[in-house]
Formats: structure tokens, sequence, C-alpha cells
């Protein structure tokens, strides 16, 4: 009897579960159940998407929300379990409780779920507008990222747009501009669909009277070849008469286009200013005769890349002043420091690696005046490791104070390792005061060389028994011995921080390694300074002969100078000198009244001849170089220069005259013709005619009223009346 019935029970257990989907295994259906524990998390303004999943029953499944309340806003459950959408409001929703429905109305439902949905934080991604040109069509758009969008764009601070354009709600800045000028800094704010906002920083747009002079092809364009970067160095004065620097690069694609390009500008009236170029509206030319046009049109600003401390300056630079200063001009021209520039130059030789130029866009007569070189760069040598472990440097310019401007020379020397800058000197004239000896400077050259200009920047502190000079820069490499230099200090109206730009060579002579070059030929000089003795302001300029044996003698020297008019000529047959070893400092005795001071390079570093640069101890704070002549006895004819030179003037030290550009073509016999272009007012301009070589080098031009001296490969001069201007006239090649 027990087990009968044992079986009938076993028998209706099994009936029952065969009506029961999933009872009993076998293969039979599986329970449906939700396998879904947690939602993945989710942000705003990034596409959400998600599936919930279950298992067993029959498919397909249909799914609905039964608790929880409203799902995040942008989001939505579809009938499969896939979560979509784009999620626009941050935070946690639910907890949710889902049910899934199969095929045979079988259901489950899930355990309770949370959606959490983060932030994404809005930023503004603009961080510089472009610059536009007056009856030009103007166009840029705000850029955001993050947030929900879509974005609605106001301004908030800055007042109106400049003339002409107008801001849409979806971040377009339109327009034709009417008015030239700096118009901001605006900060622009933008809103997501959430709400949330974000700011810009400020933002300022320049707008150019005109459009940049396009350079008309010359037809030898191709000569320059393409890829190979020129850098420049410039200097003189502004429209308001107040002095400027202007140093960059630029790479020639070899018909007329730049491929690259930058420039750094740095004056009293605007400050320094790192200039980004508009590569498609700047071009240049070039002739058979060696003739260029560079027309370069700048965008906007660039972070400067300086050092800090960049508007603290140098306490020593405060002497009690004595002497007349150049005034410093009130007028500012209202808008950017530059926004395009016209230069012209000329290349000398055959092979165009070097030459001299002007900025030629002052058509008026009130506009920039500034001159100086221009040189072929070598990409390979554009990074640390390329850099010489010495250098000698020449750097000049000027210090604002409440007495006037006041000009300012240094030169000195420095090791190098590697970017770590140590053991400098240098000797400092400020306004007729001169430091002497100052030791124990150091700095550091910045890692990051652009690898297509050779830009870089630095810094130099040098302890002085006052207080600290400290000299931020930017740099251009023209090769591994050959640097040019710009201050980049904020050297405004009142501040004792200086403005200096200049060049730095190579030098033999480092604490580490004493010198090899000792002065011992003949050597050219040439310098140029302010006169301020007296009642009137002018131009000094001076160039010379010399005669250095090794062991400190100098047995002749012949010193040619104008001082704002007044023209002399001096022998001096029994000087000498002095040189430390560690430092490639030369102090003279006995070669005028107040000699200069000298610190060597290493030598032919340059192809110009440069083997020192001078800073002077006169009132006149006078700055030049010294040039390699000859090293045996010299016996120079008018067949020792002959070809093609290229030529301009110095800078115009009292801002008063202009800038003088040339081509010189002499024929070895005592002829020559010269091809030339001024700016402002140039006293003197040497015009066509023969030139008078006498067998120490000395000689004249311009009909007999412009001194000279020369080797051969450069000449020197100088007219001998009028406010005088320092003519350089170069063949690019070494004496």
């Amino acid at each position: 009897m027990a087990r009968r019935y044992s079986c009938a029970l076993f028998l209706a257990v099994a009936l029952a579960c065969m009506q029961i989907p999933g009872c009993g295994g076998g293969s039979g259906t599986k329970v449906l159940a939700v396998t879904t524990s947690s939602l993945s998390n989710g942000t705003v303004g990034i596409v959400y998407s998600y599936s919930l999943q279950a298992s067993g029953g029959s498919s397909p499944y249909t799914w609905s929300q039964t608790s929880g309340g409203l799902m995040p806003p942008g989001v939505t459950l579809g009938s499969t379990g896939m979560f979509s959408g784009t999620p626009t409001k941050a935070g946690t929703y639910g907890p949710f409780v889902f049910q899934v429905t199969d095929a045979s109305n079988a259901t489950a439902t899930s355990p309770s779920l949370s959606l959490t949905i983060g932030t994404n934080s809005l930023t503004v991604a603009t961080t510089s507008l472009p610059g536009g040109v007056v009856g030009t069509t103007y166009s840029s758009t705000l850029a955001a990222s993050g947030g929900a969008p879509p974005y609605t764009w106001t301004v908030t601070s800055g007042g109106s747009l400049p003339p002409g354009l107008s801001l849409t709600s979806a971040g377009a800045i339109s327009g034709t501009p009417t008015a030239a000028g700096t118009f901001g800094p605006y900060v622009f704010t933008v809103t997501d669909s959430s709400n949330a906002t974000a700011v810009s920083s400020s933002l300022s747009i320049t707008i150019t009277g005109t459009a940049a002079v396009s350079c008309t092809p010359q037809g030898n364009e191709g000569a320059l070849t393409s890829g190979t970067p020129y850098a420049f160095l410039l200097k003189g004065t502004d429209g308001s008469g107040n002095p400027i620097v202007i140093a960059g690069s630029f790479t020639p694609n070899g018909s007329g286009g730049i491929t690259a390009a930058t420039a750094d500008y740095n004056e009293f009236t605007d400050g320094p200013a790192s200039l980004q170029v508009n590569l498609a509206a700047s071009s240049y030319s070039f002739s058979s005769a060696a003739q260029g046009c560079l027309s370069l049109l700048f965008s906007g600003l660039t972070p400067a890349g300086v050092s800090a401390k960049q508007a603290e300056g140098p306490s020593y630079l405060e002497p009690e002043i004595t002497t007349h200063a150049r005034k410093m001009a009130t007028a500012s021209v209202l808008g950017p420091p530059v926004s395009n520039v016209l230069l012209s130059f000329y290349l000398s030789g055959t092979d165009y690696h070097a030459g001299r130029i002007i900025e030629s866009d002052n058509t008026n007569g009130k506009g920039t005046n500034a001159s100086g070189f221009l040189h072929a760069q070598t990409p390979s040598a554009f990074g640390l490791s390329a850099l010489q472990t010495a250098y000698a440097f020449g750097v000049d310019g000027w210090t604002a104070t409440a007495q006037g401007l006041l000009r300012t020379a240094m030169a000195g020397s420095f090791s190098n390792a590697t970017g770590t800058i140590s053991a400098g000197y240098a000797d400092l004239n400020t306004a007729g005061t001169a430091s002497g000896e100052l030791t124990g400077g150091y700095g550091s050259l910045n890692s990051n060389i652009d690898a297509t200009t050779g830009r870089g920047t630095g810094n130099y502190f040098l302890t002085t028994p006052s207080g600290n000079l400290t000299f931020d820069f930017a740099f251009y490499v023209l090769n591994g011995s050959d640097v040019i230099l710009i201050s980049t200090n904020l050297a405004s109206g009142g501040s004792t921080t200086p403005l200096l730009s200049g060049r730095a060579l190579a030098s033999s002579s480092s604490a580490a390694n004493p010198a090899a070059v000792t002065l011992n030929g003949y050597y050219l000089l040439a310098s140029e300074g302010l006169q301020t003795l007296g009642i009137s302001i002018g131009n000094i300029a001076q160039i010379g002969t010399m005669n250095a044996v090794s062991g400190g003698s100098i047995t002749t020297a012949t010193i040619y100078s104008n001082y704002a008019g007044s023209y002399a000529s001096n022998e001096y047959p029994n000087s000498s000198y002095t040189q430390e070893t560690a430092s490639g400092r030369v102090a003279l005795s006995g070669l005028t009244n107040q000699p200069p001071v000298i610190y060597l390079t290493a030598g032919n570093t340059c192809d110009d001849g440069v083997v020192g640069f001078l800073v002077g101890t006169d009132p006149q704070a006078s700055s030049g170089v010294i040039v390699n002549q000859t090293s045996g006895t010299p016996n120079y004819t008018t067949a020792s220069v002959s070809g093609n030179f290229a030529s301009s003037t110095e800078e115009d030290v009292d801002g008063n005259n202009g800038a003088f550009l040339g081509g010189f073509s002499f024929d070895g016999m005592g002829g020559y013709k010269v091809t030339s272009q001024t700016t402002g007012t140039v006293p003197n301009v040497p015009a066509s005619g023969s030139i008078l070589i006498n067998t120490d080098g000395s000689g004249n031009l311009n009909g007999g009223n412009s001194t000279l001296v020369t080797n051969g490969a450069v000449v020197y001069a100088i007219p001998d009346s009028g406010d005088p201007l320092l003519f350089v006239i170069t063949s690019g090649t070494l004496p």
C-alpha cells in the first residue's frame, strides 16, 4: 500500500510541473529572470547607450518601467530594453524598477536600479581671435567644448564689437569692419542647453587700416632657396619718435610666398609683443639686382614666452643723471603696436645668405624708421645641443626715466651648458655712467626652440652693487655660433627696465676654457652713440683702424669721428690693452679720452668678421664692434673693394633722421654705382661716384664727403658733416 501511494504522488507532481515554464530542467524552458544588476553611468552632452538584459522564458522580450519616476532629461527607454539619447542634466535618477515580459506573457522584475549622469564641464575653446582689415569681410566662430549643446553666445564684457562686426547667438562673429584699432578686450559667455555657463579669457580683435601691401614679383624669387629661413634685426623709431626694435624670421617658398614666419616687436608705446604672421597674406619678391621686398601681415599676438620678473626693472639702471637725455615722445598711436610691415632688403654676393634691411612703409615721413641686417639661418642648429659652450654678446638700446630716454649699452660674455648660462661678465653704460666690470651673471635658455623659425627665449641675471639687472629676451638662431637677441621686458615710460637688442657670437673664453683668441693684427672699429653734452642732442659715429700686438701694445690707431656735426680725425700712436683670459674682456688704455671695453669672440665665427663687441665708457654710451682687417701689414687699393655689396645705416640714435638702404656695385677700379632708397630724412646719402682707398684701409667715397675704413669685405663709412649716421656696406664674406 505504501509503495502504490508514492507512485501516484510522483505522477501528480510531474503532471503539475509540465504546466509551468522552466520547471523540471532538462529540455524544458528556464524561468524568466532579469540579469541586469546595475546601470552604467552617463555624461551630460554625450550620447547614452545601454541595454537591459534578461534570461530564460521565451523571446522576444518586451521591457517597461514600473516605478522610479522620470528618466534623465534626454534619455528614453525603448521596448527592447535599450536606453538611448543625450543626457542634458546631471544627477542621480531612480531608483527604477523595470519589468520584462516574454512571448508567453511570463514576467520578471529587476532589482532597484539607479542611473547617474555626470557633468561634462563646459569650457570655451577659443583662446584668440584673428585680426581683420578695414573694408574686408571678417569671419570667425567662437568654439566651446563639453556641456550640453546647443550653445548660446553673448558678449558680457568689453563693450561693442568693432564697428561693422556683430555676434550671432551661435557664436559667429562676422561683417565688414569699418574702423581700425585694437578692440576689447572682450569676455564672451557661452550657455548650454542645461543652462550651464562658461566664460572666455580676455580676447581682443585687431583691425588694421589697410591690407598689407603685397610685394610685386620681380622675376628672381627662385634665387631664395625654398625652405631656407632668414632672420633679421632692425632698430629705429616709431611714428611717435620713440625707439623700437623688430626681430623675426621668415621662410620663402621660392616663388613669392612665405611658408613660416614670426616676429618680436618691442617699444615704449605699446610694450613687447610676439606676433603671429598671416602666412597666406604675406609675400616676398626678389630681383636680379639682389633687391628684395618682404611684406608681413600680422594676425594677432602670441604668448611672449618670456621669463618671470618681466616687469621688474634693474635698480642699477638709476644713475644720477647729469647729462641731457633724449626726450620720450608722449604721443601714442591708437591700435596695435604693428599690424603689418613692409621691409626692403639687399643681399650680398652670389649666394644671397646675408644682407641689410630697412622698414620701407614710411611714406609720409611720420612712420617707422628702422634699419639693420638679415642673414640666412641654419635649421639644423635650431636646438640647444647645437649651440656653443661660450658666447660674447653686445646689446644696446634705451632706458626710460623721468629725465627722458637714456642711451644704454652693454657687452659681456657667458658660458652655456645646454641652456644653463653661468660665469657671466658684462660692462654696462647708461647715459655715460659706466659700471666697470660686473661678474656673476647667470640665466637660462629655454629648450623649446621653434623648429621652423629658430626662435627661443631666455633670461640673464646680473648682480650689481645696487640690485639685480634682469634681461629677458627672445633669440633667433642664425647658426650655432651666431644668435640675434631682443629684449622682451616691458620697457614702458617711467620704467627703469631697458629696451635692448643685439647679437651673441661664439667665444673661446670662459671660466672653464681660458681665451684662445688674443688681439694680434690689424682691426677695424665702428661705433655709434648719443651726444648729450652741451645744448643740442645728436648722433655720434666713429670708425677707425688699429694695430694691436700680442702682449698688450697698440702700435697705431686712427679714429675718425663725427660728434653731432663736428668732424675730427685723431691718431693714437702709443696705446695699450690688457686682456682677461676667463672673460675675453679687453680694457683699452690711451685710445681716446674715454677708451672703450671690448669682449672678444672666437674670431671669424661670422661672415662679417666681427671679433669683438665694444661698449664705451664715454658720456655718449657708445657701442659697436671691432672687425678683423688683416694679420699682416695692410696694403689696400681700390681693387680691394670689388663686386656687389649690400648696405644700410645702423640705428638713427637720436631719432631725428631716417634709414638708408642701398645696393653698391664696385668696379674694382675706383668707381661704383649705387641704387638706394631712404625713409625719413637721411643727410649725406652716398651717390654713385668714386671710392678712394689708402693702403691702411682708410679712404672716402661720395665725392670725398664720407670717410671710410675697410678690410675689402666690409666698408664702414660716416659723413664728415651734419648729424651723422653709420653706414655699413658689406659683401657678406669674410675678409
